[in-house]
């Protein structure tokens, strides 16, 4: 199984992607169709689309052909437009719940690509899902009009902020200065090196909603050059 480093401690990181995946089906289920979403021009309907989409591409090519980007963007749209009734919401969040499908048996190939197709999806699901499930679910939170940050467990702050390490460096690759990511504790991500720096200081959650997007909804300090 998967270990992410945390200090001097290692945590299972399948047990923080079922956590975090547990917390996104609990604020959907919560919220209820069509309610806003951080994410512009989506309601929670589309959000669940997109994750469960995500999670089977081989649904995606049932919806929509063309390129993938394309086809992706029609079948959100499509499923997002079925899934705005009650039942047919919760349908598609108890789905998201029970993880991925699988691709039909006609798409699945040889015991070899099999193999390999699922030790890359486990390190993949590790490495991105943790994130990103963490981060849709503050899209259905902070969208609504009365929230407030979750407490964290330590160790699953942890987890975020050591997937954060790995990724940050992605996330900030356009910025027009350096940046250094500056949890709480004193723990430093320098997320761009560069002569002028932005520091963002927080909590590790925070610091990954500031990455990954939503720089407006995180609530960190900002030290601009």
């Amino acid at each position: 199984m998967t270990k992410i480093s945390a200090g001097s401690n290692s945590y299972d990181g399948d047990d923080f992607v079922a956590a975090s995946r547990a917390a996104l089906v609990a604020a959907l289920y919560a919220a209820g169709p069509n309610e806003p979403t951080l994410v512009e021009q989506w309601q929670t309907q589309h959000l669940a689309a997109s994750v469960y989409l995500r999670e089977n591409p081989h649904q995606v090519t049932t919806r929509a052909s063309g390129p993938t980007a394309t086809a992706t963007k029609t079948a959100i749209a499509q499923l997002g437009e079925e899934s705005t009734s009650r039942k047919a919401f919760y349908n598609l969040v108890r789905k998201i719940g029970d993880g991925p499908e699988g691709p039909p048996a006609e798409a699945r190939g040889s015991v070899f690509s099999r193999l390999r197709r699922a030790v890359f999806d486990r390190r993949e699901e590790v490495e991105s899902l943790l994130l990103e499930f963490f981060v849709h679910t503050e899209d259905v939170r902070r969208a609504q009009a009365r929230w407030a940050p979750r407490k964290l467990t330590d160790a699953y702050a942890d987890a975020l902020f050591e997937q954060l390490r790995e990724q940050a460096r992605k996330h900030y690759a356009q910025a027009k200065t350096g940046y250094v990511l500056v949890r709480t504790n004193g723990e430093r991500i320098v997320a761009k090196r560069g002569t002028t720096l932005t520091y963002v200081t927080g909590p590790a959650g925070e610091l990954v909603l500031h990455a990954l997007g939503r720089p407006d909804h995180a609530l960190v300090l900002i030290d601009r050059p």
